[in-house]
């Protein structure tokens, strides 16, 4: 089983920065989640939103401005400090050659570019397992069309009837499902399809049991350490 670190440790650090990545990575997470926008002037954009204003109090969308300005806006989460939002190449860099699954989830449509831009930069690294998901089917086929050695997955948020019949429309390899509908026998029962199952965001302790105890593929979890701390007690 493994401990995906969703937007890296959320849950005490501010999301999708380089503090939570290594944080994660530090705590013991077997993979990383991330989230990518493509910004105005091409560049890959860690960073879930498409804007600012959550994280930020900002106006503008991250489509829309160049990194340039991007990296002068500060993150914050309650009292911690200020970080920015990083370039996917510095978690490429961070991570390469590190036994570590990589998620990386596609947020924005582009009808292509940004598709293309991230597999000619994932080319670039050396990566023991990465994984490209996106709620968007048609991101993933763009992907599957460019690279069809790398591993994609669908992504839902709710429950979806035989998703196996989506699979060779949307050429995925993977399911990324919703806990709330999800329960462990149909993920035995897509698993037996031949699609690994990984389940998000898992962070209370009860249904961190309750996953820990299935033959799903890995949990995605906001609560890095308590994860890391069951799944060896199990």
């Amino acid at each position: 089983m493994k401990i995906i670190a969703h937007r890296g440790y959320r849950a005490k650090y501010t999301e999708n920065t380089m503090t939570a990545f290594r944080k994660a990575i530090q705590s013991g997470a077997d993979g990383l989640e991330l989230d990518v926008h493509l910004s105005l002037d091409g560049e890959l954009v860690v960073f879930h939103d498409e804007d600012f204003r959550r994280l930020a109090g900002r106006e503008g969308l991250i489509k829309n401005m160049t990194y340039d300005e991007i990296k002068k806006i500060g993150l914050q989460r309650k009292l911690i400090r200020k970080e920015r939002a990083p370039l996917l190449q510095e978690v490429l860099e961070l991570v390469q050659d590190k036994e570590l699954l990589l998620n990386i989830e596609i947020k924005a449509v582009t009808e292509g570019m940004l598709e293309e831009r991230l597999v000619a930069l994932l080319s670039r690294y050396s990566l023991r397992h990465v994984v490209i998901s996106s709620f968007h089917p048609e991101c993933i086929v763009r992907v599957k069309e460019r690279a069809p050695e790398i591993e994609t997955a669908l992504l839902y948020s709710k429950y979806i009837d035989q998703p196996w019949l989506l699979q060779e429309r949307f050429l995925f390899d993977a399911i990324h499902t919703d806990t709330n509908y999800t329960s462990k026998a149909y993920a035995e029962l897509i698993q037996s399809y031949g699609l690994p199952v990984r389940i998000y965001t898992v962070n209370k302790e009860r249904d961190l049991s309750y996953w820990l105890d299935s033959a799903v593929d890995a949990v995605i979890t906001d609560e890095v350490e308590l994860a890391v701390k069951m799944n060896k007690e199990k």
